[in-house]
């Protein structure tokens, strides 16, 4: 299996669907600062979904589970 093949595999899988939506979840919250630097007429909520998506498709051996939670550790706001 190729890379491109890897990651799609990746980003089909039940696992991948989860991690997709505890992002979502993240941008949803008060809690935590999604906004993604750059100029584009995509919302933040959709890049940051997207970029992280597409960052834990390059490692499908990763601990994904890990890296959300460093994940929210980095972005959390504080009080």
């Amino acid at each position: 299996m190729n890379n491109t093949q890897g990651r799609q595999s990746f980003l089909k899988s039940d696992k991948a669907t989860v991690l997709r939506d505890q992002l979502i979840e993240m941008t949803k919250s008060p809690l935590y600062n999604t906004k993604v630097q750059g100029i584009t007429d995509t919302p933040d909520d959709i890049r940051f979904i997207e970029k992280h998506m597409n960052y834990m498709s390059s490692f499908p051996k990763m601990d994904h589970l890990q890296y959300i939670s460093n994940l929210k550790l980095m972005t959390k706001r504080s009080t």
